[in-house]
């Protein structure tokens, strides 16, 4: 996709990057979350991300800020630290033009360059989150299982597939 550039998010993005996901929370399951985000919430997990030594980026057309990455922890137990679990949101004028896959090509880039092994993919097993299952498949993530009606969101009992892809090869 030409046009797009990549950096790393600052706590300045908050806001938008608040804006874009909170579309996702009001409108889909493609999130478990049922509240939508603060600034100050977004701002906190970009510290958080960021502390860790894990990418956070925004990608931009123009200066126009329209989707985001990143890379967190997959389980709080040290012997996970290698493996983490990426998120991606876009702007929902922006999907279906190839930025999330210019995205989650560089968030896996960075993602070894931080040490990571392993990264794991939780996604909503609903008819909206099929273009981010097909996203992961080409990038080269394997469905490692399925979870059922582990999340309940607009009155429905939703399930997760989860994906993975080894960034370090054997």
């Amino acid at each position: 996709m030409t046009g797009v550039t990549f950096r790393l998010a600052t706590v300045a993005d908050a806001d938008i990057l608040a804006e874009i996901y909170n579309h996702y929370v009001r409108t889909s399951t493609v999130t478990f979350d049922l509240d939508p985000w603060s600034t100050e919430d977004m701002a906190h997990k970009i510290e958080t991300v960021v502390a860790l030594g894990m990418p956070f980026i925004v990608s931009e057309i123009g200066g126009d800020l329209v989707g985001y990455a990143y890379l967190s922890t997959f389980r709080e137990k040290a012997a996970y630290d290698t493996t983490m679990e990426n998120t991606l949101y876009l702007r929902d004028d922006a999907r279906g033009a190839g930025i999330g896959r210019s995205l989650l090509e560089e968030l896996l880039r960075l993602g070894a360059i931080a040490g990571v092994r392993e990264v794991i993919a939780v996604i909503a097993n609903t008819p909206d989150a099929v273009p981010s299952i097909r996203l992961h498949e080409k990038a080269g993530f394997e469905r490692v299982g399925e979870m059922d009606r582990v999340g309940r969101k607009f009155d429905e009992w939703i399930g997760v597939v989860m994906m993975q892809k080894s960034l370090v090869p054997d």
